[in-house]
């Protein structure tokens, strides 16, 4: 059983940094805010405390101490942490005792950039002082109450990009979705809109606070329904490609972009439209678009989001398309890469990842993404089209809660099929991290936040954060966490 303390840790706990601006500054917020609630408050008692924020100087602190920055901006890190323990992109934690006095705890949060830093500090509240504080039974303001066992904990992202992809007039609250996906260390969002949303360059810059990139899609062609195409002829791919310029120029060429994302006709079963052959077809029009687009904006970054049900077999078509466009494949086989994870083939595991095999050698040297399914996302059979452009992200607090309650069940169900069949996902998720150990290849999810995270969400950016180990290990650490919903 763990100790009492044996101090008054509302006079004992501060938090030391080096600096107080971007991601930084959240990952301080987030520490304040979560185990300041813990340490400042006597259960029932209206006696306010605060927790004490002191730059690091050379005095060491005496008591109990959250020390957080960079390593090489700061002379305590430096000091009880070592170079190699902080690895590139990732980040460290390391609890121990006050070499002054080992009544009191430090904890040490040193992150290779600000943003790992971020997540440095979401690891020790959702994994350390969880599996911490769970016995014995507690209030979470009674957490720290019990001593800290000295630990060193060392993670690095084996996926560099971590993607979500949402329609975008789903999204109630923009800001909540971004802090949600700094959560869980997501750093890209792909959102889809029918229009530009008015307030696009604001979304963006608060995306940017922490630590994430906005990539805007709209179609190149795609409907919903893409079998309703019936023919993809030159006069067809002609009026695709001026719309795709004239969009551009209209909604997005004034925008600081990170970059865009398109959907074609490929969302068929079908080879073919019209007698015509899709891969090759599309090829055509992506590779001609997107030669004009980048010639106009040099240096943009364009992601093409290809369903491969519609391409499989002519993959030597698809190994054609511009190497500047990056290729953001879903749709193949069965879960993860397609459906709900309860649509199980026989051999989809296998066929799936053959194919995955094939498409990260397809292009040498190109971009490659995958999308996993199995996400709540848009209601198809009451599918509307925005109308115009509009203001993404400021609903109402009860129109959020309309929303939230009608998904509610949805989420719990597809909860139920992630705790069955998500070692699948993590074992797709493994492969791409042995093919892939540089981790180039970026790994996303579609689909969306509903006032919080959900299992499903939580447990995928895990394992694109890091796949080792058994899927029954991650469902247990990620149930764990106190910002999750199920």
């Amino acid at each position: 059983m763990a100790n009492k303390i044996r101090y008054d840790k509302k006079s004992a706990w501060e938090i030391v940094y080096s600096r107080y601006d971007g991601m930084q500054a959240k990952a301080m917020q987030l520490l304040s805010a979560e185990v300041g609630y813990r340490v400042t408050r006597d259960p029932g008692v209206y006696t306010l405390y605060v927790l004490p924020c002191v730059q690091e100087s050379s005095v060491l602190p005496e008591k109990c101490a959250i020390i957080i920055g960079r390593r090489e901006e700061s002379a305590l890190l430096q000091q009880y942490i070592r170079p190699e323990d902080v690895p590139e992109d990732g980040y460290c934690i390391r609890v121990m005792k006050n070499p002054l006095n080992d009544m009191y705890n430090w904890i040490l949060i040193a992150g290779a950039d600000d943003a790992a830093l971020y997540y440095g500090a979401v690891d020790f509240l959702d994994h350390y002082l969880v599996q911490h504080s769970h016995y014995p039974m507690c209030d979470n303001n009674e957490t720290l109450d019990f001593e800290l066992p000295d630990s060193i904990h060392i993670s690095r992202p084996q996926t560099k990009r971590r993607t979500i992809f949402t329609w975008g007039h789903p999204i109630n609250d923009y800001r909540l979705f971004m802090r949600n996906m700094a959560r869980l260390k997501l750093n890209e969002v792909i959102i889809w809109n029918d229009f530009c949303p008015v307030n696009a360059a604001e979304i963006m810059a608060y995306a940017h606070e922490w630590g994430i990139r906005v990539i805007w899609g709209f179609a190149w062609g795609w409907i919903d329904g893409c079998g309703n195409i019936k023919s993809i002829d030159d006069e067809y791919l002609a009026g695709v490609k001026q719309a795709v310029l004239d969009t551009f120029e209209r909604e997005y060429a004034h925008l600081d972009l990170d970059g865009i994302y398109f959907q074609s006709f490929t969302e068929v079963w079908d080879s073919q439209i019209g007698g015509r052959s899709i891969a090759e077809t599309v090829v055509k029009l992506v590779n001609e678009t997107a030669d004009e687009l980048m010639a106009r904006h040099p240096g943009l970054e364009i992601q093409f989001g290809l369903h491969a049900d519609s391409v499989r077999n002519n993959l030597e078509a698809i190994s054609h398309t511009d190497p500047r466009v990056e290729i953001i494949w879903e749709n193949h086989d069965a879960f993860p890469i397609n459906s709900e994870p309860d649509f199980q083939k026989e051999n989809a595991f296998e066929s799936t990842s053959d194919f995955i095999r094939k498409i990260l050698t397809l292009r040498p040297g190109a971009k490659t993404g995958i999308l996993y399914k199995g996400y709540c996302t848009l209601d198809w059979s009451k599918f509307a089209y925005q109308r115009g452009p509009f203001l993404l992200g400021e609903s109402h607090p009860r129109l959020i809660a309309h929303d939230t309650a009608l998904r509610e069940q949805r989420w719990r169900f597809l909860q139920g099929q992630w705790m069955q069949y998500g070692e699948s996902a993590q074992k797709i998720a493994q492969l791409i991290h042995g093919l892939d150990p540089e981790g180039n290849v970026a790994l996303g999810m579609a689909g969306m936040f509903d006032d919080g995270i959900w299992f499903p969400e939580a447990v995928s950016s895990h394992m694109f954060w890091n796949s080792d180990g058994t899927y029954e290990r991650t469902m247990r650490e990620v149930a764990a966490r106190p910002c999750l919903r199920m």
